[in-house]
């Protein structure tokens, strides 16, 4: 090329690819020497200017790589090969073009001027360690010669000993030639490198966490070792990198380190609030490990920040349903029903929810409205019939339950289960359909006959009505030898004495069973009240019918009693003193 270049007029596309694509391709042309010297004034006055044998071989170079754009623009990659190749016998340590004329080559099937591309790269670039792979890479997959693949591999490694590339490549060679203890010696001298590369280190973890040596979804004691040393190691660099500690928390979440994975999610919570997904992560561990009400306000500050996101509404109203806040529970349900309405297993929450809490009148007007929604989900009926039953509206309640019977056996037939059974015979019961209660709570018992509570309730529905004393005491007995400790069920065993006219025996049964539950209960005190006047104690009579009283002052037969008591025991003390 002359060295005397005169800029003329140029496409708007020369510009671009001069002073765009150079710096680029690492390529400098000379520059002007007076700073203010403009194209267009160039193109109105042409100047001459003379390049340094440096800058026309640049020039050159460029020219060539220019041509090659414009020859892969318009014919292709191949056309374009011959181009390329001329900028690199003017600049071999063009690295990034080197490599990928390399494996033009290899494409053509012309492995030697790859191979010789390559190593006329790094006699120019000896401190750049990416020929060094490309070239250990093509001797490996393509020439299938490890000895070789390992000698670039090493030489890699030697020219940066920080990158943790050249470790993949050398433990890649070992695992194709079947060499587990190479393979092995590979991860051990990463382990050992003094890297402060904090991405080394995750590198490395993420290595180790879908390589072979990794592969299982219970690591190993020494996977588990060699996991946490490159998490340690990119700890100690991170500093206050809030990326870097969120992905290092990743990685203790797949090594089985949640309490590690929380620590780091918190901090990074903390230095970056606005980190995508971290206090979902954050929360998540921490629910993994069982620390729920430290998970409440990470997943109230996901919510503030999302209000759609469902899934926080979920994690939330189930984490506040499992601590018994079950007002707060109601309220998260709710909001995600706004958001989705069509969700079974959201609605199926509410209901349980609504019944929960005694919100009646709202669970039937839900219940009808999810039957619309669900109409083969015979759920919703069955809470629509527990509802209907809570408010003593019988009648509708059973009907309820028919209805809920008929859906299921055709939709649903797992839905008629024990408790189905077990409320369905309770509404029946309250609604004097005793024969059918029985027939019920037996089917009941049928299904599930590991529950107690059946048991109880239709021994002491019999012992109410004094019929059938005998089943009702086996029936009792059975529910007492499931849960000896049962209050409710000493009670019903007490009653059961009393109705039969052992009175001590069942004063003594009364009493131990208002011992043995957890809170004061009416019938209860009701019971032993009746026990006393029956063995003619009726000051102790009148102490606990005034307890129950207490408890229940809607009772009015309970009232009369206690007015019959304290009339006899005021007559007592009056003839006493005279």
């Amino acid at each position: 090329m002359n060295p005397v270049v005169r800029f003329r007029a140029a496409s708007s596309l020369v510009r671009f690819a001069v002073w765009v694509i150079a710096p680029v391709a690492g390529l400098h042309l000379a520059v002007a020497s007076s700073t203010d010297y403009l194209f267009d004034e160039g193109e109105l006055a042409p100047t001459e200017y003379h390049l340094s044998a440096k800058a026309e071989r640049q020039a050159d170079a460029m020219a060539h790589f220019i041509t090659g754009i414009f020859e892969e623009e318009s014919a292709g990659p191949e056309k374009a090969l011959n181009s390329y190749h001329q900028v690199l016998v003017i600049d071999p340590g063009f690295t990034k073009l080197a490599i990928e004329v390399a494996y033009d080559y290899l494409r053509r099937g012309e492995a030697t001027d790859a191979i010789g591309v390559l190593k006329d790269c790094i006699a120019a670039n000896p401190g750049d360690p990416e020929p060094a792979l490309a070239l250990s890479s093509i001797y490996l997959r393509h020439l299938r010669k490890p000895d070789l693949a390992t000698r670039y591999a090493e030489s890699a490694l030697k020219a940066d000993p920080g990158r943790f590339a050249a470790y993949e490549a050398l433990w890649e060679i070992a695992q194709a030639q079947g060499d587990d203890t190479a393979c092995a010696r590979v991860i051990t001298r990463a382990l050992k490198a003094k890297s402060t590369d904090t991405n080394y280190w995750l590198q490395l973890a993420d290595f180790l966490t879908n390589s072979s040596e990794g592969e299982t979804s219970s690591p190993s004691e020494k996977a588990r070792a060699q996991l946490t040393t490159c998490l340690e190691g990119a700890a100690e660099s991170a500093g206050n990198n809030a990326d870097a500690l969120a992905r290092i928390g990743d990685f203790y979440v797949l090594g089985l380190q949640v309490d590690q994975a929380a620590k780091f999610y918190r901090m990074a919570a903390e230095l970056k609030p606005a980190l995508p997904n971290i206090n979902e992560r954050l929360a998540g561990a921490l629910i993994e490990l069982g620390r729920n009400d430290e998970a409440v306000p990470v997943l109230e500050r996901v919510i503030a920040g999302n209000p759609l996101d469902l899934q926080a509404y979920d994690q939330l109203y189930r984490l506040y349903e499992d601590r018994g806040d079950h007002e707060k529970a109601l309220t998260g349900v709710e909001q995600a029903l706004i958001i989705d309405k069509t969700n079974f297993l959201r609605q199926r929450d509410l209901m349980v929810l609504l019944l929960r809490t005694g919100r009646f009148d709202t669970a039937i007007t839900r219940a009808a409205d999810a039957e619309k929604l669900f109409p083969r989900m015979p759920f919703f009926t069955y809470v629509r019939a527990r509802a209907l039953a809570a408010l003593k509206r019988n009648d509708e309640a059973l009907a309820a339950f028919e209805r809920a019977l008929v859906e299921a056996a055709s939709n649903d037939p797992k839905l008629p289960n024990g408790p189905f059974y077990f409320d369905y015979a309770s509404t029946a019961q309250l609604a004097g359909r005793f024969v059918k209660a029985a027939e019920l709570f037996r089917k009941s018992i049928e299904l599930d006959p590991r529950n107690p509570e059946a048991y109880n309730a239709l021994g002491y529905m019999w012992v109410e009505r004094r019929e059938n004393l005998d089943e009702a005491e086996r029936l009792i007995r059975k529910a007492l030898a499931l849960d000896p400790a049962n209050g409710a069920f000493l009670d019903s065993l007490g009653w059961l004495h009393y109705q039969r006219g052992d009175y001590t025996t069942a004063l003594e049964e009364l009493l131990s069973a208002s011992k043995a539950l957890p809170q004061p209960d009416a019938v209860v005190f009701e019971h032993i009240g009746d026990a006393y006047r029956a063995l003619n104690r009726t000051a102790e009579a009148l102490l606990y019918w005034q307890k129950s009283a207490a408890l229940d002052a809607t009772n009015k037969p309970l009232l009369a009693k206690i007015d019959e008591a304290t009339a006899k025991v005021a007559a007592q003390n009056t003839a006493e003193k005279r």
